[in-house]
């Protein structure tokens, strides 16, 4: 009697009745412990595999590279200063290697590694960098290295990172170099005032037809007398409303940790002065499965960090994929330091795996002394199956059962054994797709 590999179970078991032919390896037997633990193993290596094969889809895109006197500008970009509220292109500077001497000078230091300087050092300054990328739906991470050669007593305002603007009046081409549509918290008075924050220092606001994300690192919060009850870190996140280009404003109003006027301000933990010529590593990354930012500031040459992580909540919705422009930049207020770049990234990590095709699956049967099951009396046979798929496959000579066209997915097997009576011993795990032995 030919069996139809797409046969019901209740068929399979009629068919081996009929026969006098009917039994399932009991789980008493040597047989059944030892498959069992191969295939708990299996599906540890199988997990092992799913993330190893996310992993994989992580897309790094470096924007600047400047370290160790390199040179690399990766994609497109456009720049844009603001003195005090009113646009100026003499920065962002950039300082080659015949030329890097003259920033790093400043503060009396010798070097010759490149920067991209973002602001002077100067009081009520910002400057940025902005460039365009597709967005694929999953987190995304941007990280910079910086650095400054100067500073007051007190550095201020640090960094920024811009996330998903969605500009109309504007675009990554020259014409916009340092013409970008915007306005800046200065050009605004808003460093007159606690709007929305008394701590942030001149920041660019550029134009965007959508909300974006505004999120700034600044090391003077709890130094020199900036702190105030509930602020307990260095971070400041706005999402920004500015489809006009000149007439921005700030959620969520009033701020919901009650710190300045709008937006969650001196939120975090940890703080640090950096100072003249140390690296500092920051990197943000937004998880839209959970609307979550997340946040570290780490000075490399000392270790020192300041850290936030902020669910967004109703205040923003995730972005769908598509083209945005990212950027990054720096400011400067009553105290200030000439802030500038050495590397910037950005890494985009998808939240699903992409679909994956049909595959094989093998599982290996042993006997009473742990040894394949090449010479077990009768017919020994699998049935795989889950909601949506069912097969059935016979023990081969060496002692494997072979399954065909296994889609991803959670399955149970269950072993039948011609020569005996018994329950089916039944067992769950998990197909990956990609990884042929279970």
């Amino acid at each position: 009697m030919q069996l139809n590999p797409h046969s019901s179970l209740t068929s399979l078991v009629e068919y081996l009745k009929a026969n006098n032919d009917y039994w399932v390896v009991s789980t008493k037997t040597r047989l059944i412990i030892v498959a069992s633990a191969i295939l708990i193993v299996a599906v540890l290596v199988i997990i092992g595999a799913v993330t190893k094969a996310q992993t994989s889809q992580t897309n790094t895109q470096v924007i600047l590279n400047l370290e160790n006197g390199q040179q690399y500008f990766g994609v497109p970009r456009v720049y844009q200063g603001d003195n005090a509220g009113t646009p100026d292109s003499s920065w962002p500077l950039y300082y080659g290697p015949s030329t890097a001497n003259s920033y790093w000078s400043q503060g009396g230091i010798s070097s010759d590694q490149p920067v991209l300087d973002l602001v002077p050092y100067s009081g009520w300054a910002s400057g940025a960098m902005f460039w365009s990328e597709t967005y694929i739906g999953g987190s995304v991470t941007i990280t910079m290295v910086s650095t400054f050669s100067e500073e007051t007593a007190n550095p201020a305002d640090g960094f920024v990172i811009y996330l998903f603007l969605n500009p109309t009046m504007w675009g990554i081409s020259p014409q916009y170099n340092y013409s970008i549509p915007c306005t800046s918290t200065a050009g605004k008075y808003w460093t007159l005032t606690k709007y929305p924050s008394f701590v942030e220092g001149d920041i660019i606001l550029p134009q965007s037809s959508t909300p974006y994300i505004v999120v700034q690192w600044d090391p003077v919060w709890q130094f020199a007398g900036n702190t105030e009850s509930g602020a307990t870190g260095q971070w400041n996140v706005w999402i920004v409303s500015n489809p006009s280009g000149n007439n921005p404003s700030i959620d969520p109003w009033p701020s919901p940790n009650g710190v300045g006027e709008a937006g969650w301000n001196g939120i975090g933990t940890g703080a640090f002065q950096p100072r003249p010529g140390d690296l500092i590593k920051i990197t943000v990354t937004y998880d839209p499965s959970t609307n979550t930012l997340t946040g570290v500031a780490t000075d490399l040459n000392t270790g020192q960090l300041a850290s936030f992580t902020l669910n967004l909540g109703h205040y923003y919705t995730p972005p769908s994929s598509g083209n945005y422009v990212f950027g990054v930049g720096a400011g400067t207020g009553w105290d200030y330091a000439d802030w500038a770049l050495l590397y910037v990234a950005t890494t985009q990590q998808p939240t699903t795996l992409p679909p994956q095709s049909l595959s094989s699956l093998t599982v290996q049967v042993f006997n009473v002394l742990g040894r394949p099951a090449t010479t077990v009396p009768g017919v020994v046979l699998g049935v795989l199956y889950n909601s949506g798929f069912k097969e059935i496959a016979f023990m081969n000579s060496s002692g494997y059962l072979n399954f065909y066209g296994v889609p991803p997915g959670t399955y149970t097997l269950e072993v039948y054994h011609s020569k005996h009576r018994a329950q089916p011993h039944r067992v769950l795990g998990r197909h990956d797709g990609e990884s042929p032995v279970w």
